[in-house]
């Protein structure tokens, strides 16, 4: 059994005899134009099947299983740009401003109360203070820009509906003038004291 296996290799790798037949090998002679969809799927593949995953749901072994991101993967992912210039993010600067506050306040206040042997409750407190100054301060703010921004696309829309409002009118306006100007033009010709409709020849 294993003499025959090698002995088929060695005869395909003479160049004798092939293990696949010849039709297989050999391109065609012709490649027939393709749909636009066809192609998109063999570039991309079908969009309704996941990529390296098995039918069954498992990971298939020549995709091999995906790499588990870490922490340090997540922390590489941040540029130094990113990390100079979080302040920038809208709501940013106000949550921060107000949490840093709120934080030396609260922890000022425990260490006033209770003394230095409380240093290390107030060092807590100032910075629950904080975060939690911080986390509501950022959702009131963000909640406000997402009004804000509703509201301007509701100003955005009814300025649109009453620019068409306008075109609307002025075009029924024009209308109305043009069917004015046509009676009187008709007036003027069924007149019989309009000189130009009397014909002398």
């Amino acid at each position: 059994m294993g003499g025959d296996s090698q002995d088929n290799s060695q005869v395909a790798r003479d160049g004798a005899l092939s293990p696949f037949p010849e039709s297989a090998t050999r391109k065609p002679k012709h490649e027939f134009p393709k749909t636009q969809v066809g192609k998109l799927w063999d570039a991309f593949g079908n969009p309704e099947q996941p990529v390296n995953i098995m039918p069954g749901g498992t990971y298939n072994s020549a995709g091999g299983k995906p790499k588990e991101v870490t922490v340090m993967d997540a922390v590489k992912s941040l540029s130094t740009n990113e990390l100079t210039s979080f302040y920038k993010a809208p709501c940013a600067r106000e949550s921060l401003l107000v949490g840093i506050g709120t934080g030396f306040g609260v922890g000022s206040i425990r260490v006033i109360l209770g003394g230095l042997r409380v240093i290390w409750a107030a060092s807590n407190w100032a910075v629950g203070a904080f975060a939690l100054a911080s986390i509501l301060t950022h959702q009131v703010c963000q909640r406000q820009r997402a009004i804000e921004m509703d509201g301007m696309k509701e100003a955005v829309k009814l300025m649109r509906d009453l620019k068409i409002k306008k075109q609307k009118e002025q075009a029924e306006a024009k209308k109305a003038q043009e069917e004015a100007r046509l009676a009187e033009e008709e007036r003027k010709r069924k007149s019989w004291t309009h000189l130009s409709n009397y014909k002398f020849w």
